[in-house]
Protein backbone atom coordinates (compact mmCIF):
# COMPACT_ATOMS: atom_id res chain seq x y z
CA UNK A 1 0.00 0.00 0.00
CA UNK A 2 1.46 3.39 -0.98
CA UNK A 3 2.43 5.29 1.70
CA UNK A 4 0.68 8.86 1.34
CA UNK A 5 2.74 12.33 0.42
CA UNK A 6 3.32 14.50 2.76
CA UNK A 7 2.51 18.38 1.47
CA UNK A 8 4.49 21.16 3.32
CA UNK A 9 2.52 24.17 3.22
CA UNK A 10 3.74 27.51 4.09
CA UNK A 11 1.72 29.55 6.06
CA UNK A 12 1.13 32.83 5.03
CA UNK A 13 2.79 35.57 5.08
CA UNK A 14 1.74 38.71 7.20
CA UNK A 15 0.42 41.97 5.70
CA UNK A 16 1.35 45.19 6.77
CA UNK A 17 -0.85 48.18 5.33
CA UNK A 18 0.84 51.61 4.44
CA UNK A 19 -1.58 54.78 4.94
CA UNK A 20 -0.25 57.69 2.50
CA UNK A 21 -1.39 61.11 1.75
CA UNK A 22 0.92 62.42 -0.60
CA UNK A 23 2.47 61.74 -4.29
CA UNK A 24 4.84 58.14 -4.69
CA UNK A 25 5.48 58.57 -8.12
CA UNK A 26 9.04 59.84 -7.74
CA UNK A 27 11.91 59.33 -6.01
CA UNK A 28 13.98 62.40 -5.88
CA UNK A 29 13.57 63.70 -2.59
CA UNK A 30 14.70 62.49 0.76
CA UNK A 31 11.58 60.96 1.87
CA UNK A 32 10.90 59.15 -0.88
CA UNK A 33 14.33 57.57 -0.42
CA UNK A 34 13.54 56.77 2.86
CA UNK A 35 10.39 55.37 2.59
CA UNK A 36 12.39 52.94 -0.08
CA UNK A 37 14.78 52.15 2.85
CA UNK A 38 11.67 51.53 4.75
CA UNK A 39 9.82 49.14 2.39
CA UNK A 40 12.77 46.98 2.35
CA UNK A 41 13.11 46.72 5.81
CA UNK A 42 9.40 45.29 5.78
CA UNK A 43 10.34 43.04 2.86
CA UNK A 44 13.05 41.73 5.33
CA UNK A 45 10.97 41.13 8.24
CA UNK A 46 8.29 38.65 6.15
CA UNK A 47 5.63 40.85 5.15
CA UNK A 48 3.67 41.61 2.47
CA UNK A 49 2.75 45.29 1.65
CA UNK A 50 -0.39 47.19 0.72
CA UNK A 51 -0.29 50.72 0.26
CA UNK A 52 -3.67 52.59 0.95
CA UNK A 53 -3.59 55.85 -0.60
CA UNK A 54 -6.00 58.91 0.81
CA UNK A 55 -8.49 59.05 -2.41
CA UNK A 56 -7.83 62.88 -2.38
CA UNK A 57 -4.97 64.23 -0.59
CA UNK A 58 -2.59 61.44 -2.26
CA UNK A 59 -2.62 63.84 -5.47
CA UNK A 60 -1.69 67.02 -3.43
CA UNK A 61 -2.51 69.69 -6.08
CA UNK A 62 -2.26 67.45 -9.44
CA UNK A 63 -4.92 65.53 -10.04
CA UNK A 64 -3.04 63.02 -12.42
CA UNK A 65 0.20 61.16 -11.91
CA UNK A 66 1.89 57.64 -12.73
CA UNK A 67 1.04 55.41 -9.77
CA UNK A 68 4.07 54.94 -8.19
CA UNK A 69 7.92 54.93 -9.05
CA UNK A 70 9.36 51.81 -10.71
CA UNK A 71 11.56 51.15 -7.31
CA UNK A 72 8.80 51.57 -4.92
CA UNK A 73 6.53 49.63 -7.13
CA UNK A 74 8.74 46.75 -7.16
CA UNK A 75 8.42 46.85 -3.10
CA UNK A 76 4.42 46.82 -2.85
CA UNK A 77 1.99 44.09 -3.44
CA UNK A 78 -0.80 46.08 -3.63
CA UNK A 79 -2.32 48.83 -3.98
CA UNK A 80 -5.72 50.50 -2.91
CA UNK A 81 -6.68 54.60 -4.21
CA UNK A 82 -9.89 55.62 -4.19
CA UNK A 83 -11.46 58.57 -5.77
CA UNK A 84 -10.08 57.89 -8.97
CA UNK A 85 -9.36 55.74 -12.36
CA UNK A 86 -6.57 54.62 -13.93
CA UNK A 87 -5.66 55.63 -17.13
CA UNK A 88 -2.80 54.80 -19.12
CA UNK A 89 -1.01 53.94 -16.00
CA UNK A 90 -1.81 57.06 -14.66
CA UNK A 91 -4.01 57.57 -11.70
CA UNK A 92 -6.77 60.07 -12.55
CA UNK A 93 -8.89 61.49 -9.69
CA UNK A 94 -12.65 61.83 -10.29
CA UNK A 95 -12.57 64.76 -7.34
CA UNK A 96 -13.79 68.40 -8.22
CA UNK A 97 -12.36 68.86 -5.47
CA UNK A 98 -8.71 67.73 -6.24
CA UNK A 99 -9.39 69.52 -9.94
CA UNK A 100 -10.15 73.04 -7.83
CA UNK A 101 -7.34 72.59 -6.21
CA UNK A 102 -5.45 72.02 -9.79
CA UNK A 103 -6.77 75.40 -10.74
CA UNK A 104 -5.99 77.11 -7.98
CA UNK A 105 -2.37 76.30 -8.22
CA UNK A 106 -2.38 77.24 -11.64
CA UNK A 107 -3.55 80.75 -10.90
CA UNK A 108 -0.36 80.55 -7.64
CA UNK A 109 2.06 79.46 -10.25
CA UNK A 110 1.38 82.35 -12.74
CA UNK A 111 1.46 85.18 -9.93
CA UNK A 112 5.19 82.99 -9.07
CA UNK A 113 6.01 83.49 -12.52
CA UNK A 114 5.17 87.34 -12.29
CA UNK A 115 7.41 87.56 -9.44
CA UNK A 116 4.59 88.50 -6.92
CA UNK A 117 6.57 85.98 -4.32
CA UNK A 118 3.95 83.30 -3.45
CA UNK A 119 4.11 80.89 -0.65
CA UNK A 120 3.06 77.59 -2.02
CA UNK A 121 1.94 75.26 1.33
CA UNK A 122 2.05 71.63 0.73
CA UNK A 123 -0.97 69.22 2.14
CA UNK A 124 1.85 67.30 3.83
CA UNK A 125 1.50 67.21 7.23
CA UNK A 126 -2.14 68.33 7.50
CA UNK A 127 -4.66 65.75 8.91
CA UNK A 128 -7.63 64.47 6.77
CA UNK A 129 -10.78 65.34 6.82
CA UNK A 130 -13.22 63.78 9.16
CA UNK A 131 -15.08 62.21 5.51
CA UNK A 132 -11.40 60.82 4.02
CA UNK A 133 -10.39 59.45 7.26
CA UNK A 134 -13.03 57.65 7.79
CA UNK A 135 -12.98 56.00 3.55
CA UNK A 136 -9.41 55.23 4.67
CA UNK A 137 -10.50 53.51 8.25
CA UNK A 138 -13.08 51.75 6.12
CA UNK A 139 -10.58 50.20 3.68
CA UNK A 140 -8.45 49.27 6.75
CA UNK A 141 -11.55 47.77 8.40
CA UNK A 142 -12.92 45.29 5.76
CA UNK A 143 -9.79 43.41 5.36
CA UNK A 144 -7.81 44.19 8.43
CA UNK A 145 -3.48 43.81 8.31
CA UNK A 146 -1.75 42.50 10.78
CA UNK A 147 0.07 45.94 11.14
CA UNK A 148 -1.39 49.17 9.86
CA UNK A 149 1.09 52.12 9.53
CA UNK A 150 0.49 55.72 8.99
CA UNK A 151 3.29 57.33 6.68
CA UNK A 152 3.62 60.60 8.60
CA UNK A 153 2.41 61.45 12.09
CA UNK A 154 -0.45 63.60 10.24
CA UNK A 155 -2.52 60.39 9.35
CA UNK A 156 -1.90 58.93 12.93
CA UNK A 157 -5.83 60.32 14.00
CA UNK A 158 -6.69 57.27 11.18
CA UNK A 159 -5.76 54.66 13.17
CA UNK A 160 -8.03 55.56 16.28
CA UNK A 161 -11.11 54.84 13.36
CA UNK A 162 -9.15 51.69 12.44
CA UNK A 163 -11.08 48.99 14.56
CA UNK A 164 -10.22 45.92 13.29
CA UNK A 165 -7.74 43.68 14.97
CA UNK A 166 -4.10 45.14 13.79
CA UNK A 167 -0.86 46.49 15.31
CA UNK A 168 -0.56 50.30 15.21
CA UNK A 169 2.04 52.29 14.30
CA UNK A 170 3.29 55.76 12.75
CA UNK A 171 6.29 55.93 10.07
CA UNK A 172 7.68 59.75 11.09
CA UNK A 173 9.96 60.59 8.46
CA UNK A 174 10.59 63.58 10.49
CA UNK A 175 9.12 64.77 13.73
CA UNK A 176 6.53 67.58 12.19
CA UNK A 177 6.49 70.33 14.92
CA UNK A 178 10.71 69.67 15.18
CA UNK A 179 10.74 71.05 11.58
CA UNK A 180 8.53 73.65 12.73
CA UNK A 181 10.59 74.94 15.47
CA UNK A 182 13.99 74.56 13.24
CA UNK A 183 12.32 76.88 10.60
CA UNK A 184 11.16 79.44 12.38
CA UNK A 185 14.84 79.68 14.16
CA UNK A 186 16.34 80.13 11.33
CA UNK A 187 14.01 82.97 9.70
CA UNK A 188 12.81 80.67 6.68
CA UNK A 189 8.98 79.99 5.61
CA UNK A 190 7.40 76.72 6.59
CA UNK A 191 5.89 75.51 3.75
CA UNK A 192 3.36 73.01 5.00
CA UNK A 193 0.76 72.58 7.85
CA UNK A 194 1.93 73.77 11.12
CA UNK A 195 1.90 71.43 14.46
CA UNK A 196 2.72 71.86 18.12
CA UNK A 197 4.73 69.53 19.64
CA UNK A 198 1.62 68.20 22.13
CA UNK A 199 -0.82 68.49 18.47
CA UNK A 200 1.70 65.91 17.22
CA UNK A 201 1.71 64.37 20.24
CA UNK A 202 -1.73 63.86 20.16
CA UNK A 203 -2.00 62.71 16.52
CA UNK A 204 0.76 59.54 17.61
CA UNK A 205 -1.03 58.35 20.46
CA UNK A 206 -3.56 55.44 18.74
CA UNK A 207 -0.19 54.19 17.99
CA UNK A 208 1.02 51.27 19.66
CA UNK A 209 5.06 52.16 18.13
CA UNK A 210 6.60 54.76 16.52
CA UNK A 211 9.55 53.85 13.66
CA UNK A 212 11.49 57.07 14.05
CA UNK A 213 13.53 58.94 11.00
CA UNK A 214 16.64 59.86 13.58
CA UNK A 215 18.14 58.74 17.15
CA UNK A 216 17.36 62.27 18.19
CA UNK A 217 13.87 62.58 17.78
CA UNK A 218 13.50 58.55 19.20
CA UNK A 219 14.89 60.38 22.17
CA UNK A 220 13.17 63.61 22.23
CA UNK A 221 9.71 63.29 21.19
CA UNK A 222 9.17 59.37 22.48
CA UNK A 223 9.70 60.93 26.17
CA UNK A 224 6.46 62.69 25.25
CA UNK A 225 4.71 59.13 24.51
CA UNK A 226 4.96 57.31 27.62
CA UNK A 227 4.31 53.55 27.17
CA UNK A 228 4.80 53.70 23.03
CA UNK A 229 7.71 51.47 21.56
CA UNK A 230 9.87 53.16 19.16
CA UNK A 231 12.71 52.47 16.66
CA UNK A 232 15.15 54.44 14.94
CA UNK A 233 15.16 53.14 10.80
CA UNK A 234 18.33 54.01 10.24
CA UNK A 235 19.51 55.43 6.34
CA UNK A 236 20.96 52.98 4.04
CA UNK A 237 23.35 54.67 1.70
CA UNK A 238 23.42 53.02 -1.71
CA UNK A 239 25.93 49.77 -1.65
CA UNK A 240 28.70 51.50 -3.61
CA UNK A 241 31.27 49.60 -4.47
CA UNK A 242 34.74 50.37 -3.07
CA UNK A 243 36.19 53.34 -4.82
CA UNK A 244 39.75 52.53 -6.63
CA UNK A 245 42.28 54.64 -4.70
CA UNK A 246 43.84 56.91 -7.06
CA UNK A 247 45.90 59.66 -6.55
CA UNK A 248 45.96 63.23 -4.96
CA UNK A 249 45.65 65.91 -4.93
CA UNK A 250 42.88 66.06 -2.59
CA UNK A 251 40.00 68.05 -3.25
CA UNK A 252 36.85 68.83 -1.35
CA UNK A 253 33.40 67.89 -2.36
CA UNK A 254 29.43 68.49 -1.12
CA UNK A 255 26.80 66.43 -1.95
CA UNK A 256 23.10 67.04 -1.99
CA UNK A 257 19.51 67.09 -3.68
CA UNK A 258 17.99 70.85 -3.64
CA UNK A 259 16.55 71.15 -0.06
CA UNK A 260 16.40 73.76 2.92
CA UNK A 261 18.72 72.60 4.84
CA UNK A 262 21.07 71.61 1.90
CA UNK A 263 20.94 74.87 0.15
CA UNK A 264 21.74 76.44 3.57
CA UNK A 265 24.61 74.64 4.05
CA UNK A 266 26.19 75.15 0.61
CA UNK A 267 25.99 78.98 0.54
CA UNK A 268 27.44 78.76 4.21
CA UNK A 269 30.40 76.87 2.91
CA UNK A 270 30.81 79.41 0.25
CA UNK A 271 30.37 82.29 1.81
CA UNK A 272 32.12 82.08 4.83
CA UNK A 273 34.26 78.74 4.49
CA UNK A 274 36.02 78.36 1.20
CA UNK A 275 37.19 82.14 1.37
CA UNK A 276 39.02 81.13 4.97
CA UNK A 277 40.17 77.71 3.15
CA UNK A 278 41.54 79.44 -0.07
CA UNK A 279 43.90 81.90 1.76
CA UNK A 280 45.61 78.81 3.03
CA UNK A 281 45.62 76.53 0.63
CA UNK A 282 44.49 78.52 -3.34
CA UNK A 283 44.87 75.46 -5.22
CA UNK A 284 42.56 73.65 -3.43
CA UNK A 285 39.17 72.97 -5.66
CA UNK A 286 35.68 72.16 -4.24
CA UNK A 287 33.36 70.21 -6.35
CA UNK A 288 29.42 70.58 -5.75
CA UNK A 289 26.96 67.55 -7.03
CA UNK A 290 23.98 67.02 -7.29
CA UNK A 291 20.54 68.94 -7.76
CA UNK A 292 21.87 71.74 -4.96
CA UNK A 293 24.32 73.42 -7.30
CA UNK A 294 21.32 75.16 -9.16
CA UNK A 295 21.68 77.58 -6.00
CA UNK A 296 24.79 78.50 -6.69
CA UNK A 297 25.01 82.17 -8.01
CA UNK A 298 27.19 83.28 -10.52
CA UNK A 299 29.85 85.25 -8.39
CA UNK A 300 29.90 81.95 -6.24
CA UNK A 301 30.50 79.92 -9.37
CA UNK A 302 33.77 81.86 -10.36
CA UNK A 303 35.40 81.70 -7.16
CA UNK A 304 38.78 80.10 -7.68
CA UNK A 305 38.37 76.13 -7.19
CA UNK A 306 34.80 76.29 -7.40
CA UNK A 307 33.50 73.18 -9.63
CA UNK A 308 29.59 73.20 -10.39
CA UNK A 309 29.07 69.31 -11.28
CA UNK A 310 25.03 69.09 -11.38
CA UNK A 311 23.30 65.47 -11.15
CA UNK A 312 26.41 62.53 -11.31
CA UNK A 313 25.25 59.18 -12.74
CA UNK A 314 28.02 57.55 -10.83
CA UNK A 315 29.29 59.32 -7.37
CA UNK A 316 32.13 57.21 -7.07
CA UNK A 317 33.57 59.31 -9.50
CA UNK A 318 33.37 62.51 -6.95
CA UNK A 319 34.32 59.84 -3.80
CA UNK A 320 37.20 58.15 -2.74
CA UNK A 321 39.53 58.97 0.02
CA UNK A 322 41.05 62.27 -1.79
CA UNK A 323 37.53 63.41 -1.85
CA UNK A 324 37.08 64.99 1.59
CA UNK A 325 33.29 65.31 2.19
CA UNK A 326 31.70 68.67 4.11
CA UNK A 327 28.68 68.98 5.73
CA UNK A 328 28.36 72.51 7.32
CA UNK A 329 24.95 72.10 8.27
CA UNK A 330 23.28 74.59 10.29
CA UNK A 331 19.37 73.21 9.61
CA UNK A 332 18.70 70.03 9.74
CA UNK A 333 15.68 67.38 10.91
CA UNK A 334 16.23 63.69 10.49
CA UNK A 335 19.40 62.53 9.67
CA UNK A 336 22.13 63.83 7.28
CA UNK A 337 22.25 61.01 5.07
CA UNK A 338 25.18 63.06 2.97
CA UNK A 339 27.63 62.44 5.85
CA UNK A 340 26.36 58.19 5.65
CA UNK A 341 27.43 58.61 1.85
CA UNK A 342 30.48 60.32 2.20
CA UNK A 343 31.78 57.31 4.62
CA UNK A 344 30.32 54.66 2.09
CA UNK A 345 32.10 56.12 -0.70
CA UNK A 346 35.55 56.37 1.13
CA UNK A 347 35.73 59.81 1.86
CA UNK A 348 36.93 61.11 4.86
CA UNK A 349 34.62 63.82 6.07
CA UNK A 350 34.15 67.39 8.25
CA UNK A 351 31.22 68.25 9.76
CA UNK A 352 29.44 71.12 11.88
CA UNK A 353 27.99 69.22 15.37
CA UNK A 354 24.04 69.26 13.72
CA UNK A 355 25.23 67.20 11.07
CA UNK A 356 25.59 64.17 13.35
CA UNK A 357 22.71 64.72 16.12
CA UNK A 358 20.20 62.25 13.98
CA UNK A 359 22.89 59.64 14.13
CA UNK A 360 23.11 60.17 18.00
CA UNK A 361 26.50 58.13 18.86
CA UNK A 362 26.53 55.71 15.83
CA UNK A 363 29.34 57.84 13.73
CA UNK A 364 31.48 58.86 16.76
CA UNK A 365 35.14 58.66 15.73
CA UNK A 366 34.30 58.28 12.21
CA UNK A 367 33.92 61.97 11.15
CA UNK A 368 35.90 64.88 12.08
CA UNK A 369 33.45 67.21 13.90
CA UNK A 370 34.18 71.50 14.17
CA UNK A 371 32.24 74.16 15.10
CA UNK A 372 33.21 77.57 13.32
CA UNK A 373 33.93 78.36 10.11
CA UNK A 374 37.85 79.00 10.96
CA UNK A 375 38.08 75.59 12.64
CA UNK A 376 36.42 74.00 9.72
CA UNK A 377 38.96 75.61 6.87
CA UNK A 378 41.97 74.72 9.20
CA UNK A 379 40.89 71.16 9.54
CA UNK A 380 40.24 71.18 5.56
CA UNK A 381 43.37 72.12 4.50
CA UNK A 382 45.19 70.10 7.19
CA UNK A 383 43.67 67.06 5.63
CA UNK A 384 44.26 68.21 2.35
CA UNK A 385 47.69 68.60 2.85
CA UNK A 386 47.84 65.45 4.77
CA UNK A 387 46.94 63.01 1.99
CA UNK A 388 44.50 60.67 4.16
CA UNK A 389 45.06 57.24 4.52
CA UNK A 390 43.15 55.10 2.12
CA UNK A 391 43.31 52.64 5.04
CA UNK A 392 41.60 55.18 7.22
CA UNK A 393 38.56 56.06 4.94
CA UNK A 394 38.11 52.11 4.58
CA UNK A 395 38.11 51.19 7.97
CA UNK A 396 35.06 53.62 8.50
CA UNK A 397 33.84 52.38 5.39
CA UNK A 398 32.80 49.27 6.75
CA UNK A 399 32.44 51.12 10.76
CA UNK A 400 29.51 53.12 8.87
CA UNK A 401 28.04 49.50 7.77
CA UNK A 402 27.77 48.14 10.41
CA UNK A 403 26.55 51.28 12.77
CA UNK A 404 23.70 51.72 10.38
CA UNK A 405 22.84 48.21 9.96
CA UNK A 406 18.73 47.82 10.09
CA UNK A 407 18.90 44.46 11.48
CA UNK A 408 17.18 46.03 15.41
CA UNK A 409 14.40 47.50 13.03
CA UNK A 410 13.74 44.08 11.09
CA UNK A 411 13.09 42.11 14.28
CA UNK A 412 11.11 44.80 15.55
CA UNK A 413 8.81 44.57 13.15
CA UNK A 414 9.03 40.69 12.46
CA UNK A 415 7.99 40.75 15.97
CA UNK A 416 4.83 42.81 15.57
CA UNK A 417 3.58 40.49 13.94
CA UNK A 418 3.63 38.03 16.38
Amino acid sequence: MAQPTLTLVEPPRPRMDILVQRQLDSISAGNDAYLETFLKVVRKAGYDVRIVFAPRHSFGNRPWMAMMHPRIAELVDEVVWPGGVTLGGKRVSLSPLVWWRFAKRLVTELRLRAGQGVIVKSYLGRPLPEGEAKAVADICNASPAAVTIAEYSSLGPVLDDITAPTRKGVFSHDCLSDRVIRLRSAGLPVVFYEVTPEEEAAWCAPADFIVYASANEQASFGAKLKGTDGVWLRPEPPDYDPVPEGEGPARIVFIGTTHAGNTDALQHFLDDIWPLVLKQAPDLEFHIAGSVGKTVTAEQAALPGVRVLGRVDDLRDVGGPYAIGVAPTRLATGVSIKVAEYLVLDMPTVAYPLALEGFGDALDGLVQVEATPQAFADRLVAMARGEVQAGTARANREAARKALSNDEVVAFLAARAR
